[in-house]
Parts: C-alpha cells; sequence; structure tokens
C-alpha cells in the first residue's frame, strides 16, 4: 500500500506532444516531433524545472513580439521516458514575403540549474512567494554547451532568442526551429512580430544599469579578495584575462549594462602608482591612470559604455581585523615609499584627508582631460548604506572635502536606512534607494528627481517579502518588472550588487543569488548568463518602448507602466497579462490604436450628453466626435459588449481637460456593479479582469472623452458563475464577504484590497456553493489563489457537481499550489457534466505563518465541445488491480468522477516492483465504431508523489483483438493526458506504463478515460 501523500502540489501542467497551438504558428499537422519525445514551448517568465510539465497555457510554437534592436526569448521544453541526447538546434530564417531575418539573429542555450538549500530570506522575514520551495534545483544559468544530455523523466528547457537587427521593416517573421536529438528531429515554429520602433543601442538608452562586478579588481570592503585569479586561475591582464573580458563586454552589450563599474584604487594600484613614506600622513602620490584608461577604452570600443561610475568608498569595514564599530572608514592607497597598496583608516584623519586632497583634484584633472567627465556623465560614491546619525556625519564630511577640491562631482551611494537615506539624497546626483525606501519616502525622492537628479533603484539582498528583487527562487519576471516600475515613477536607473560575487558559497548567503547574475565558465574561458540577466535586459527594452512612446503621450506610457507595478510590492503575478500589456506597449509605441477595441460600435449610455455629443460617439471609432456630458455634477458613461470579455484596461481619450479623479466599475449583468479600478488625470485603467459591462463614472466638472477604447478580447467560453449569488459556510470570521467577492469578475491581490474574504482559526474547512438556476453543461472550474502570500492559499481543493443538491459528483481535486502558468490559478477540467449545483470545498490546517485561508474568484465554463463518447461505456482490464485499491463496481474509469488523492476510492492501484517497468491497459467499449477526434486520460497525480505513468499509449480499433497504436505521450496537461487524433474505431486501448523507483513512485493509479 503507498503511504498517504502530502497535500502540496508541484508546477502542474499541459500540451501533450500532439496538442493544438496554444500560440501563433505552424498548424500541428505541419509539426515534426521525434519518436518518444514531448514538446511544449513557454515564455521566458516560465519557470521550467526537472520535473516540470506543460500547463493549459503552454504552446507548440514560440511567437515573439518586438521592436528593432531588441532580442525577446522564448523556451522550447523537452521530455521523454528514456534518456536522449539533444545535438544541436538550427534554425530557418524567417520570412515575411521577400522580407527576410537571417537564421544567425537566432540562438540557443541550455537552461542549467542550481541546488538551493533553502529559499531565500533576510534573518526571520521570508521572501515570498517563491517559485518553488527549496531544497531542490532551480533553473537558472543559461549553459554555453551546444549540446545536451537528457536523463530519462526529466524535463529540459531549451533557451531560444531572437536578436532583432535595427532596420528590420515592421512584420510578422516565420520559420522553424529544428532540434536535433538521438530519437530525430522536433520541429518547432518560430515567429517574430516586428514593430516599427527601434530601440537606441545600449550606449545611448536612456535607461542606465549598474551590475557592481569584480572583473576588473575587487570592490568589496575585504580587500583581500582576488575573485578573477581565483576563479580562472590566471592573473588579471594576461592574454586570457582580455580574452575573457571581450566576452563579458559582448554579454554586458547584449543586456545592456552600459555602466562602466570602475574600482579606482585597485585600479590605481595595478597602474603602479607610487606614494612617498606616508607613515604621518605626508605622502606624496603619483597617480598611473594608465589601467583605467586601457579598460575604459576596451569597453568604449565594444560600445558598452554609456556612463563611468568611481567606485571609491567608505564603509564601516572589519577589514585587517578591525571590529565594525560604527566609524566610516575611507579606502586609500598607501605605503612607505614605492609601489602603494590598499588601505582602509577612519575618514577623519590625516591619511584619509591627505589622500582626498591629492585623489580627488587629480581624478578630475584626468577625466577632463579624456573628455570622459561629461561626455561619460562620470559619478562616484561617497559611501555605501550608510546608516545613523554618526554615519551621516561622516558621509557629509567626505563629501564636503571632495567637493572642495571639485565642486561639482556627481556623487550618489545606496542606500536603505532611513531617515539617513532620505536625508543625504539632497547631497546626491544620483540617488539610489532601495525599493523598499522609495515606496515609504516617495514624495522626498520624487521632488528631488524634478530638481533634475538621477533616481536609480536598487535591491540586493533586501527587500525580501512581496518586493521586486532578483533572487534565484523568484518567479523570473520579477526583475523585468523592475524596470517598469521605474518608468511609472520617474526613475532613470537601476544598481544592484553583484554581478559576479562568485566567492560567496551559495549555500551560507541567506540571499539566492545576489552575488551571482552571471556565472563562471571557466572551461570555455567565459561566462554564463543567467534567466535572470535575460529578465532583466527585457525589462530594460520594456522601460525603451515607453520611453519612445512617452515622447508623444506620456500619460499613456505612464499609465501602461502602472498597469503592472503600481507599488515595488504590488504588481500583476499574471504573466499572460504582462504579455498583453507588453503588446499595448509595443504597438502604441509604434503608432498602432488598440486591436481589437472591444468598445468599438458597442451600445453606449451615459448620464447625460448635449445635442450632437451622444454616449455612441465615445466608441465609433473617430475622433473627431465625442460624448460632451449635459451638466456640471458627477458623470457616468457605460458600455454594453454584448458578451462576457476579459479586460485588459481602458484607454480614456478626453475632449479637453482630463479628470481629475474617475472610477472604472465592472459588471457581468449590468444591475450589480464592482470597483475595478481608480484614478484620475491618466489615460489608461489597467484592468485585468473580466465582465460584460464597464461603467467610468467622473467626478464633477468632466469635459467629455472624445473615445473610450477598451483592450481586452471575448472569452471562449460563458463563465456561468460571472455575477451570481452564493452561499457560504461558515460565516467568514476573518475577512467578510461583500456578498459577490468570489464572482464579480475583479481579481484581488493584497489582503488590505477589500476584494477577498477569509477564514481563520476554527475554519479548516469552508465550502462555496453555487446554483445555476437550471441544469448546465460543465467542463472547467478555475478558483483564483490569493495571489500575495501563498501561505493564505488552501492545502486543499476540491470541485463537486450535482442536479438536485443532494446527490454529488466529484469533479476535480488539487492540493496546495495553483496549476496555471502565472501560478495564481486553480484549474479543474473534466468531461462535460450536467449540473446545477457547483460545490467548491477548501480545507487549510492553520499555523503560525498561515493563520488565515483567503478566497477570491470563482469561475465555471459551459462546455462547448463534443459529448463524451465514454461516459458510462464499458471496459475491460488486462489485470485486476491491487486488492487494497480495486475498481469499484468496474465503473471507475467511465463514471465521469474524478478522483483526487489516491485514497478517495474514486480510482484503482496498480504497483510494480521496484526496479522494473510495468504496465496496464484498459480497453474501453464504445458500443459501436464512431468517428474520434480526441482522447483525454486522467492522470492522478497530487503533485508530491510519483505515481503518475512514465508514458500512456493510445491504440484503437474496431476488435479488441485488433488494436492499431496510435499515439503516446509522457506528459499530462491540467491532470490530463491529451491526444488529439482522427480516426474512427469502436474499441480505444489506454496502455499505461510505468518504471518503478520505489517509495512514493512505484504504483500507477487508473481513474477516468474521455473520448470524444
Amino acid at each position: 500500500m503507498p503511504p498517504l501523500r502530502h497535500l502540496v502540489i508541484a508546477a502542474l501542467v499541459a500540451a501533450v506532444a500532439l496538442a493544438p497551438n496554444a500560440q501563433a504558428g505552424t498548424p500541428p499537422a505541419q509539426q515534426q516531433v521525434a519518436p518518444g519525445i514531448d514538446y511544449w514551448t513557454e515564455p521566458s517568465s516560465t519557470s521550467i524545472f526537472r520535473d516540470t510539465l506543460p500547463s493549459k497555457e503552454s504552446g507548440r510554437s514560440i511567437a515573439l513580439d518586438a521592436a528593432s534592436n531588441e532580442e525577446e526569448s522564448a523556451q522550447i521544453v523537452l521530455r521523454s521516458a528514456a534518456g536522449f541526447t539533444v545535438d544541436g538546434v538550427t534554425f530557418s530564417a524567417l520570412t515575411n514575403g521577400a522580407r527576410s531575418l537571417a537564421a544567425a539573429n537566432l540562438s540557443y542555450t541550455f537552461v542549467d540549474y542550481k541546488n538551493l538549500n533553502r529559499n531565500t530570506g533576510f534573518g526571520s522575514q521570508p521572501m515570498y512567494p517563491p517559485v518553488r520551495k527549496a531544497p531542490g534545483a532551480f533553473p537558472d544559468p543559461l549553459s554555453n554547451a551546444r549540446t545536451w544530455t537528457v536523463a530519462p523523466r526529466t524535463t529540459q528547457s531549451i533557451w531560444v532568442t531572437a536578436a532583432v537587427p535595427k532596420g528590420t521593416a515592421a512584420g510578422v517573421y516565420a520559420g522553424t526551429a529544428t532540434v536535433a536529438t538521438s530519437k530525430g528531429a522536433v520541429e518547432v515554429p518560430v515567429s517574430v512580430d516586428v514593430r516599427a520602433v527601434t530601440l537606441p543601442d545600449p550606449k545611448d538608452q536612456t535607461f542606465e544599469t549598474t551590475l557592481w562586478n569584480v572583473f576588473f579588481g575587487e570592490i568589496s570592503w575585504a580587500p583581500n579578495g582576488q575573485t578573477m585569479e581565483e576563479t580562472y586561475k590566471y592573473p588579471r591582464y594576461s592574454p586570457q584575462y582580455w580574452d575573457l573580458l571581450d566576452k563579458v563586454a559582448t554579454q554586458m552589450k547584449r543586456h545592456r549594462t552600459n555602466t562602466l563599474t570602475l574600482p579606482l584604487v585597485n585600479l590605481l594600484v595595478d597602474g603602479n602608482t607610487t606614494v612617498t613614506n606616508n607613515s604621518n600622513a605626508t605622502g606624496v602620490y603619483t597617480f598611473d591612470w594608465s589601467r583605467i584608461d586601457e579598460i575604459i577604452q576596451f569597453m568604449l570600443d565594444r560600445g558598452v559604455v554609456k556612463r563611468l561610475e568611481g567606485f571609491w568608498v567608505s564603509a564601516d569595514t572589519y577589514n585587517w581585523g578591525r571590529p565594525q564599530d560604527g566609524v566610516r572608514e575611507v579606502e586609500i592607497i598607501d605605503g612607505t615609499g614605492g609601489k602603494g597598496k590598499r588601505n582602509y583608516v577612519n575618514w577623519n584623519t590625516a591619511k584619509a584627508n591627505n589622500f582626498i586632497d591629492q585623489f580627488i583634484p587629480q581624478l578630475k584633472q584626468h577625466l577632463d582631460a579624456k573628455g570622459w567627465t561629461e561626455n561619460l556623465k562620470y559619478w562616484m560614491h561617497v559611501g555605501d548604506e550608510p546608516v545613523g546619525a554618526q554615519e551621516e556625519a561622516a558621509y557629509r564630511g567626505i563629501a564636503q572635502r571632495m567637493r572642495s577640491h571639485w565642486p561639482d562631482v556627481r556623487i550618489g551611494d545606496a542606500a536603505f536606512h532611513e531617515p539617513t537615506a532620505a536625508n543625504l539624497s539632497s547631497t546626491m546626483s544620483v540617488m539610489v534607494p532601495n525599493l523598499l525606501n522609495y515606496d515609504q519616502n516617495r514624495a522626498t525622492y520624487d521632488n528631488l528627481r524634478a530638481q533634475g537628479k538621477d533616481l536609480y533603484f536598487y535591491n540586493c539582498n533586501i527587500p525580501v517579502g512581496n518586493y521586486l528583487n532578483r533572487f534565484i527562487d523568484q518567479p523570473q519576471f520579477n526583475q523585468r518588472l523592475t524596470p517598469w516600475y521605474a518608468y511609472s515613477r520617474g526613475a532613470n536607473g537601476y544598481l544592484h550588487y553583484s554581478m559576479n560575487g562568485w566567492l560567496a558559497n551559495l549555500d551560507e548567503t541567506e540571499s539566492k543569488g545576489d552575488h551571482y547574475i552571471v556565472w563562471p565558465d571557466v572551461a570555455n574561458n567565459t561566462i554564463q548568463s543567467s534567466i535572470r540577466y535575460e529578465s532583466l535586459r527585457d525589462g530594460i527594452e520594456d522601460y525603451e518602448v515607453l520611453n519612445i512612446l512617452g515622447a508623444s503621450n506620456p500619460k499613456l506610457a505612464r499609465d501602461l507602466a502602472t498597469a503592472l507595478t503600481e507599488r515595488a510590492d504590488k504588481y500583476s503575478p499574471d504573466t499572460g497579462y504582462q504579455a498583453r500589456i507588453r503588446r499595448l506597449a509595443l504597438d502604441a509605441a509604434a503608432g498602432k490604436p488598440i486591436a481589437p477595441d472591444l468598445a468599438r460600435n458597442t451600445t453606449a449610455t451615459a448620464s447625460s450628453a448635449t445635442a450632437d455629443h451622444e454616449a455612441a460617439k465615445a466608441v465609433d471609432g473617430d475622433n473627431a466626435t465625442s460624448w460632451q456630458p449635459n451638466g456640471t455634477g458627477a458623470q457616468w458613461l457605460q458600455v454594453d459588449f454584448g458578451r462576457q470579455v476579459q479586460l485588459d484596461g481602458l484607454q480614456l481619450n478626453w475632449a479637453g481637460v482630463a479628470a481629475g479623479n474617475y472610477t472604472v466599475k465592472v459588471s457581468y449583468d449590468g444591475a450589480r456593479w464592482s470597483t475595478a479600478y481608480e484614478g484620475g488625470g491618466g489615460a489608461f485603467a489597467g484592468i485585468n479582469g473580466k465582465a460584460r459591462f464597464v461603467r467610468v463614472e467622473f467626478g464633477s466638472g468632466v469635459s467629455g472623452l472624445s473615445s473610450l477604447e477598451v483592450a481586452g478580447s471575448p472569452l471562449a467560453k460563458q463563465n456561468l458563475l460571472g455575477g451570481r449569488n452564493y452561499s457560504v459556510s461558515p460565516t467568514p470570521n476573518n475577512k467578510p464577504d461583500s456578498g459577490f467577492e468570489s464572482t464579480d469578475g475583479v481579481l484581488a491581490d493584497a489582503h488590505d484590497d477589500g476584494r477577498t474574504y477569509g477564514f481563520g482559526a476554527g475554519q479548516g474547512t469552508a465550502t462555496i456553493q453555487f446554483d445555476l438556476g437550471s441544469a448546465q453543461t460543465i467542463d472547467e472550474v478555475r478558483l483564483h489563489a490569493y495571489e500575495e502570500y501563498p501561505a493564505y492559499r488552501p492545502d486543499r481543493v476540491t470541485i463537486a457537481t450535482s442536479t438536485d443538491n443532494v446527490t454529488w459528483k466529484q469533479q476535480g481535486f488539487l492540493p496546495g499550489t495553483p496549476n496555471d502558468q502565472s501560478k495564481i490559478w486553480y484549474q479543474f477540467d473534466s468531461p462535460p457534466t450536467t449540473a446545477r449545483y457547483i460545490r467548491v470545498t477548501l480545507q487549510k490546517t492553520f499555523t503560525a505563518d498561515a493563520s488565515v485561508m483567503l478566497v477570491d474568484e470563482i469561475e465555471a465554463y459551459g462546455a462547448t465541445g463534443p459529448a463524451n463518447l465514454a461516459a458510462g461505456a464499458t471496459y475491460t482490464k488486462s489485470a485486476p488491480p491491487h486488492a487494497n485499491y480495486p475498481d469499484s463496481g468496474n465503473k471507475e474509469s467511465t463514471d465521469g468522477v474524478i478522483a483526487g488523492h489516491h485514497e478517495d476510492t474514486f480510482n484503482y492501484g496498480y504497483t510494480f516492483g521496484v526496479g522494473t517497468t510495468g504496465s496496464a491497459k484498459v480497453t474501453v467499449d464504445l458500443g459501436s465504431v464512431k468517428p474520434i477526434g480526441r482522447i483525454e486520460v486522467h492522470d492522478n497525480f497530487d503533485g508530491v508523489t510519483k505515481y503518475s505513468p512514465d508514458t500512456v499509449r493510445i491504440s484503437v480499433g474496431n476488435s479488441p483483438d485488433a488494436l492499431t497504436p496510435l499515439a503516446s505521450t509522457g506528459v499530462s496537461s491540467a491532470q490530463w493526458f491529451r491526444f488529439p487524433v482522427q480516426t474512427t474505431a469502436r474499441y480505444v486501448q489506454v496502455e499505461y506504463e510505468k518504471y518503478s523507483q520505489g517509495v512514493a513512485a512505484d504504483w500507477i493509479f487508473v481513474d477516468e478515460i474521455a473520448v470524444y
């Protein structure tokens, strides 16, 4: 008997080897798949683990959106029950009529893994939500290997990047990626929709990025570190070193890291700077700038540098055995004659002053002579992360002495201790608040930014919690959204420590990946990129798109950024919504209108209107017409789409002065409304929700709208629960339910946004029940997970349906973690079932960090496809199941009841000897020969124990003794193995095959088989 499985779910998933396209591309019939290999595609925002399976949103092709002079990436994901090798990936040219995007502009790398012994935290503060609980192997490095070996039953991602050269004409370019494997070729359609937008080169872009690194010498407080020498085993400035730097420069340029961090003291010492006897702080310096010049010119020649950052700092160090005593120490060059060496001395000592008095004026003189002071906007540091009154005084003292020699020297430093950070920002030219500080002191930094100061955001080992950062175990999109947030707040740069602090031990650091944005590749004398570095580049490119749009429509650009990132700890984790907003930004920057505009020529009504300025004039597609209210009081404009839609946002084009404040409300029925957005003065209201009606309510004095455009798409199927009443038991004792929080179409985010309700102590089981009013046919139920803090999600979700509110049939079960692509929805598919009542049961075990169970949107969709031909059909089995897990009534595979945990008695089980391969076959009799277009097999897998089959094979025929193999796969989608087919047959045989691997991986549990 298998052990009881824990109620936690890994990333469950979708789209098997013959699944239909989820993205634009060549139809499935034209795709080639190697025998025994399953593949699917994912966006770059999806974390692919070694046991990841596809979600329902996973694709069968790669479809990218890009500007000219931009890189965009996606993933081809492979898996097989047997091991195989990938021998390489080749690309065809991508063509658009006579135009072509050369194959050389496409590249690939293999996603590799790093083992994390625990999840990121800072002291007692956790980071959340992690993409997965540690320990385990997490995706991050992008290997430079050209071939790859994939183990049996292991998922492998291939990272595919398209670089769109300058001058590429707008249009959709399509071609193929061919993955050569030891089992044959896998052909994947690839397309790039290029917009008529050209991004600037890294050295010319608006956004400035500095990733502190030690490629040119140590910048840490410990002067004895030799990262490059200890990693690559050769000295700096050797031929191998310059070869490495050439590759580093290529990566920096590709990833738009355009600020050059210069460890000044290190480079001066490397350049043979000398000092006479400085024992009594009277040494005379002869500065040798040769190494500094050499490094700068080397990187300039490679098109990397927009800005120079002089890394010379004070710190309360622990160098040379000295304690951290609260006294700032200045980095100097010291010695008793001849070649100097690094040292640290208290900031207000004679030695510190002697060094500053000679170093600063000569530094200025040299930079001026080279033309770099202004051309490269040189700036430098005074002291990292000052804290408290004593260090604030030290910072001001050092800065004052520097400016006595160089009055307009640009200085700036990362700061997160308040009020020190805000106090010192007025002395800085480059303000660098931590995201945590900025969000809590926006007015201070915004006012100084308005005075012309640079505003960079930074993060490192903080902030944690739900803040944007770039840890290995965070969702990949976090790094990409940081520049979106920067644009929304008017910031123009980003700073992070550290790009390559490789001497830090990954296991010993709390913040996983804080020292590793790139990884060393010693064997090839180069570096490896990471998915986080790619994500940062993508965010910078998005920033430049917004900046181009902002030149013509600053309100729209800012509002689009805000649609994704309201605060550094309040942003949309829905990767589909992120992609849609990005497409809107690309189109708008290219001068395109919203397409399709859901509001165009729909039924519009208003609170009032003047003659020839009726409500319909706001949705007629003609900006020369407008809706104008008749009166000065509060007004509203309402649109009926005629059907349910997915809303992405509203673009408001004002017929005069923009409204100082307005509210957007949504409704499924036009009678009961829920607030989806509140703002003022803007051009775009971002809304990730569902509705049939939208109403914009204005305060007094609105001048009207020349157009109201709505971005989104019609829902493919109707949400039967939209706007309905429901009953909740017990009454929530944590946060009250307004009466329709679960059906209002508005998604909850933070617990304090008033859009969710919750259960606390004593309410470990809760049910939400819906009455559809009459019997309906449904095949899908969805539950929106609380986004911000996963501990507040249920431990178990069960779906049941009934026709009479007496007899219930289980239709879905999921533990713990959502199973959609963004990991914010629980998705339950089932064969079409007739029901009037739907019941959602939630279970939670409360703990100190999980004291609440929060509930939000619940949806159910009417079935639109054919009936299940296997419903109630008889079947035979190749062998009887295990006596402890029998097939109750010989009906579990066709009774329409969806099994959950293996002990719920709704399935039957087979076990096999450890180290052996076993199989079980179930042959379903459809009663007569029937056309078949799709076969689906339920995967009874709870996300922890490995009771799924390795391979599912389908055979069909008109006699149970003469069956023809038809299809096979090893991956399931949202708990279903899915087989689109085109055949006719009376008998459908499903073979479940498994290699038994021992405890929790030595059973197969068999459940529903559906035929359409």
